[in-house]
């Protein structure tokens, strides 16, 4: 190892890190061939060799911690990968918090309604009911439509290319009578 040079200093702690074992000799090989990283690498050890006692209680700032964590994970917007991912019922329940009929969710995760005739206001109520952004939103109704393989393959004719359709159209398929359609789409 006489090109140990080229190996940055995160690149010797983590691989110390994955090689230690206590009094193995491991630090005392790493600190002969990387001296210049020495006070990081006895840190490291001093780290890696604290024990921890599983049965003491949790302090009120590691609670704290803990608990801001766990709502920054929860309050993650979601990404478009995720909402690509995402189960029918995650857009059937979106549709539902919005009044939709769940015809609409299955059209909405299929990509199947043309994100220019969803009302601003309405837009921004169903990324926030799929916990998503405008933006991540928007990004996943530009991709381009899809058929339901499982429909499909039920139907007793052969299943033609899903095509973009306006919001109003998917709701009034979906049995969604005059006033409720005026109602679900009014942008004030």
């Amino acid at each position: 190892m006489t090109e140990h040079s080229s190996n940055t200093r995160e690149d010797v702690l983590n691989a110390f890190a994955m090689d230690f074992e206590p009094g193995a000799g491991i630090l005392e090989r790493y600190l002969s061939q990387y001296p210049e990283y020495s006070l990081q690498l006895v840190d490291l050890s001093r780290e890696l060799s604290r024990e921890f006692d599983d049965d003491t209680p949790l302090s009120a700032d590691d609670l704290a911690a803990v608990s801001a964590g766990m709502r920054r994970l929860q309050e993650r917007p979601a990404t478009l990968q995720a909402l690509q991912e995402a189960p029918a019922k995650t857009f059937t329940n979106a549709a539902k918090a919005l009044g939709w009929p769940i015809q609409a969710g299955l059209a909405l995760r299929e990509r199947r309604i043309e994100a220019s005739t969803i009302p601003a206001r309405v837009h921004e109520k169903l990324a926030q009911a799929l916990q998503a952004s405008v933006a991540v939103l928007n990004s996943f109704l530009a991709l381009p439509p899809q058929t339901s393989q499982l429909r499909a393959s039920k139907s007793s004719i052969k299943p033609v290319a899903a095509e973009k359709v306006s919001l109003e159209r998917t709701l009034r398929e979906a049995g969604v009578n005059e006033e409720a359609l005026s109602k679900l789409l009014d942008d004030e």
